[in-house]
C-alpha cells in the first residue's frame, strides 16, 4: 500500500494533532495552502482513500473519525 504524497501530508497534520478536532479549513489550508479553505470536497475525497488504505475496516473507521461539518480526528 502507498501513500500519495497529499495522503501523507493529510495523515502528518492529523498524527501531530492526535485525538484532537482538526478543523476542515484548517486541513485545507495546511494541506492544500490557504486559497483552498473552502474546498471540503477535497477532504472527503482523500479521508475516503486513507480509510481505505490504513484502516481494517474501512466502513466502520476507528483511527479516522469525522465530526460532521467541524473536521476530523485522529485516534490511535
Amino acid at each position: 500500500m502507498r501513500l500519495t504524497p497529499t495522503e501523507w501530508h493529510i495523515l502528518a497534520t492529523l498524527v501531530r494533532h492526535r485525538g484532537k478536532l482538526v478543523g476542515q479549513r484548517q486541513l485545507l489550508r495546511e494541506v492544500w495552502g490557504p486559497q483552498y479553505g473552502t474546498e471540503t470536497n477535497y477532504l472527503r475525497v482523500y479521508i475516503a482513500q486513507l480509510r481505505r488504505k490504513l484502516e481494517p475496516d474501512h466502513t466502520h473507521p476507528r483511527y479516522f473519525v469525522t465530526e460532521p461539518g467541524l473536521g476530523y480526528r485522529f485516534e490511535t
